[in-house]
Parts: structure tokens; C-alpha cells; sequence
């Protein structure tokens, strides 16, 4: 006769929640002058104000873009997964500005643009001209392509939405 563990099956897979806590400092506004990256988001960020606002997966394309086509290196890693750039840098820092309140999401469009603190953060304490203007240059430049992207997204967004339900013709 064959001898049974003792041990109890383990349920099939995806049916095991588990709670997962990741800790993580608290970002100030002290540390977003010292660290360029972020300022440069933010100046990344301003040149696409007339546009009001640009989609967080946008705007990893555009710091991409701006890496491998204009050779204008702001400091992201990015590895491509199939033809999508992803950076988590990138995306950990669109967190900490959000959070110290120097950038939003639009609550109708879900864009990402400047607040008013973070306009006066880069006009009072720090506002790199001369990199602006060459920001500014090659994201209009580059704007074709974020317009493509963006109506993509947008297509997307409104495709997946929800309907109400039909009523049933008689």
C-alpha cells in the first residue's frame, strides 16, 4: 500500500491572496531640488503645457524618444519590452512629484500636467533656461508622434469603458 505525506495540498494557482507591503521614503520638497532628474521631468513636463497635459506611458516614450533620437539623456534607464519602453526610475519619480503635490493627474483626461506649486517650484528655485529651450525644441519636434500616441490611449480608454445596458426592443 502507498504511504500519504501529511501535508495538505496547496490550492491550484491564483487562488492564494497575499498582502504585499513595500516601504518607502517620504519624499519632500528639499529633496526634489537636489536631485536633477526630477527637475528636468519637470521642465519635460512643462514644454507639453499648451498640449494640457501628457499620458504617463506618453511621456515615457517622449523621455525615450528624447534619449535615443535627440540624444538628450535625462538620466533614465529604460529597457524595451517588445517595443514598449519602461523605465521604473522614470515611473518612481513621476510618483514622488505627484505626491509632494508638483504635478497632477487631470481628473477628466488622466494626463499628467504641472500644478501651480510646481510652476512656482521651477520659477522661483530652479529654471534652467537654456535647457528649457532645448527641451521645448525637440518635444515639439517629437510631437507627431506623442499626438499618435496619445489618440491611441484615448482610443483605447474609450473602447474599455463600460456601457449602460441596451434596453430590449419589443
Amino acid at each position: 500500500m502507498a504511504k500519504t505525506s501529511g501535508k495538505k495540498k496547496e490550492p491550484v494557482g491564483g487562488t492564494k491572496k497575499e498582502l504585499v507591503i513595500v516601504t518607502r521614503p517620504v519624499v519632500t520638497p528639499q529633496e526634489i531640488e537636489r536631485d536633477e532628474r526630477k527637475k528636468k521631468l519637470l521642465l519635460v513636463l512643462k514644454a507639453m503645457e499648451d498640449q494640457g497635459g501628457i499620458y504617463e506611458r506618453s511621456l515615457i516614450n517622449l523621455i525615450y524618444w528624447l534619449k535615443t533620437e535627440k540624444d538628450m539623456d535625462l538620466g533614465y534607464n529604460f529597457f524595451l519590452v517588445g517595443d514598449v519602453p519602461t523605465s521604473k526610475d522614470l515611473h518612481e519619480d513621476i510618483m514622488a512629484l505627484l505626491y509632494v503635490g508638483y504635478i497632477e493627474t487631470d481628473p477628466k483626461t488622466k494626463k499628467l500636467r504641472l500644478t501651480n506649486d510646481g510652476k512656482e517650484f521651477l520659477e522661483k528655485k530652479w529654471f534652467d533656461k537654456e535647457l528649457y529651450e532645448k527641451i521645448k525644441t525637440a518635444v515639439d519636434e517629437l510631437k507627431p508622434k506623442i499626438a499618435a500616441l496619445d489618440a491611441q490611449i484615448e482610443l483605447t480608454t474609450l473602447l474599455s469603458r463600460p456601457r449602460a445596458p441596451r434596453r430590449r426592443a419589443f
